[in-house]
């Protein structure tokens, strides 16, 4: 049973605290650059982007079974600019105005400083694997980013598809969210000492808990308040982005009132004094309820891959974790 209210990411980082402000310190390095433009732009991503959930991970992962490496340490840098310079790009691409309620980077510099800096941050990412010689991590990361990428392309392909299914919704959540989760999970358990049946556990724990996270990410689009979530309701549709609640109503809904619907989404028209109507009928035909459902499953099976953690105090934080994932605000 999930709890009514979510952990904090300070709690769940109790037991990491002292690597995790390492982790914070190593990651000022990469926007050390005699292009000023790079520590302008990365003085705003501090503020606007990042709550440094997926290198909590990695820390948390590597603590579980044994103790935090400077290869977790670093790990954790890869894994968050990875994950920067991707929000980046997708805010580019979809023409966000704001993240967390403050200017997305797009619309705080340009269109163009946005791209070149998600590209800066990806090169820097794969340098530092390179430099410090973290083999096993540059194989994990270098497959993950390409999913991330092919997940991004599918997701245009699949751009205002209203007959979109479930299982073409969640492998886009894989590609471009669960994968990098998983990733740095694994990696983290590597550098901590896991043997292989033990890093596949945690690889398996990764992508539940993002594919989790991305469903509930999903559902704010309907029922989050804008103030909470530092976006416009309604931005996933206006971009085109069929997500889990839409779908599963849809499927749900008498013939005549789906219609009606898609009908109102291929005009426009919610943008123009209809939101609540879309938000009515996900909710009334279900689908905000199924896609917290299968959130809520996820989230257990997540746990479930946890038993193999021999810390109990890590155990612990790692089903915080989830939870966290789950019935956070934004």
């Amino acid at each position: 049973m999930l709890p009514a209210e979510a952990p904090t990411l300070e709690a769940i980082r109790s037991p990491i605290a002292e690597p995790f402000e390492r982790f914070e310190t190593e990651l000022d390095e990469p926007f050390l650059c005699d292009v000023g433009l790079v520590g302008t732009v990365g003085a705003h991503l501090h503020r606007a982007y990042g709550k440094r959930f997926r290198p909590t991970l990695v820390l948390l992962a590597a603590k579980g079974f044994g103790r935090v490496t400077e290869e977790a340490i670093f790990g954790a840098v890869v894994v968050e600019l990875i994950h920067t310079a991707t929000l980046i790009h997708d805010d580019s691409i979809d023409k966000s105005l704001l993240r967390r309620g403050l200017p997305t980077v797009n619309s705080a510099f340009s269109n163009d400083t946005a791209i070149l800096m998600g590209d800066y941050l990806y090169s820097k990412a794969f340098s530092i694997l390179v430099t410090r010689r973290m083999y096993d991590a540059m194989d994990l990361l270098a497959e993950a980013t390409h999913r991330m990428s092919q997940g991004e392309l599918r997701q245009i392909e699949q751009k205002n598809k209203l007959d979109l299914t479930e299982t073409e919704y969640m492998r886009v959540i894989d590609e471009k969210t669960a994968c990098l989760m998983s990733a740095g999970c694994d990696l983290g358990a590597n550098a901590g000492g896991a043997d292989k049946k033990r890093r596949a556990a945690l690889n398996r724990f990764g992508r539940a808990v993002g594919l989790a996270f991305q469903i509930t990410d999903d559902v704010f689009d309907y029922l989050g308040a804008e103030n909470v979530i530092g976006k416009a309701m309604g931005n996933d549709l206006d971009g085109g982005k069929i997500t889990l609640p839409l779908i599963n109503a849809l499927k749900e809904a008498p013939e005549r009132e789906r219609r009606d619907m898609e009908d109102l989404i291929r005009s426009r028209d919610f943008r123009n004094g209809h939101w609540s109507d879309v938000v009515r009928f996900v909710t009334a035909h279900g689908g905000v309820a199924y896609s917290q459902k299968r959130s809520a499953e996820l989230a257990d099976r997540a746990e479930q891959e946890l038993d193999l953690v021999p810390d109990l105090e890590i155990r612990e934080s790692l089903q915080s974790a989830v939870r966290y994932a789950v019935t956070r605000e934004r």
